[in-house]
């Protein structure tokens, strides 16, 4: 038997954006921003007489399924969650993946070097640290994503120092908006600061 949960987010978005927040990883305002980069994708739009899925209902299973791991990421789990067909939490989630991984060159690319975002990191940098750190603009964190079962291909490179399998994802950042809008309170240090060190500094002045 499904019975929709869905339903329940429009009143915790409105009343208990913690429980918002807990079915779906994000909080409304950021929900709300990711719809709007991704409702134009045409993958969201067919000549099928079957319709899908409101965009909003397909992007809360897929953050649903990202923010849960084992049994509860399962199809059949999620499925009953949402009030929908197993068919349909898979052909939801793909299409967002597809919406998401297609914003990557707009939200994800290189500062240019010459960009005020630069000189405020650079600024930032050596009023934290020292002069000789100035260029280094970037910060560096990561995670550890365990995975559901030993991998068949490659097995063992994905065994870490934990004793669970898994997958690392790294970010780089800004370091001014890293470490400014206290994301995380990390102190900066010199092996944190990956790019743009003393040592490149010639080739970047």
């Amino acid at each position: 038997m499904k019975a929709s949960q869905l339903h329940l987010l429009e009143h915790f978005a409105d009343h208990c954006p913690h429980l918002f927040c807990q079915r779906v990883r994000v909080n409304p305002d950021i929900f709300d921003d990711i719809l709007d980069q991704i409702s134009d994708h045409p993958i969201f739009f067919n000549q099928s007489h079957n319709r899908q899925l409101p965009i909003a209902i397909q992007l809360a299973i897929f953050l649903h399924c990202a923010g849960y791991y084992g049994n509860a990421i399962s199809p059949e789990y999620v499925a009953q969650w949402a009030g929908v067909s197993v068919g349909s939490v898979i052909n939801c989630t793909n299409r967002v993946m597809v919406a998401i991984l297609d914003q990557h060159d707009t939200f994800m690319q290189f500062p240019v070097l010459d960009s005020e975002d630069v000189k405020i990191a650079r600024a930032y940098t050596q009023e934290h640290s020292c002069p000789e750190w100035r260029n280094g603009i970037l910060a560096a964190d990561g995670s550890a994503f365990r995975l559901h079962a030993k991998p068949t291909l490659h097995s063992e490179t994905f065994y870490d120092r934990k004793s669970n399998y898994s997958l690392n994802c790294q970010m780089s950042i800004m370091v001014h908006l890293f470490f400014g809008t206290n994301i995380c309170s990390f102190t900066i240090v010199g092996h944190m600061l990956i790019y743009y060190s003393w040592s490149y500094y010639p080739t970047i002045c």
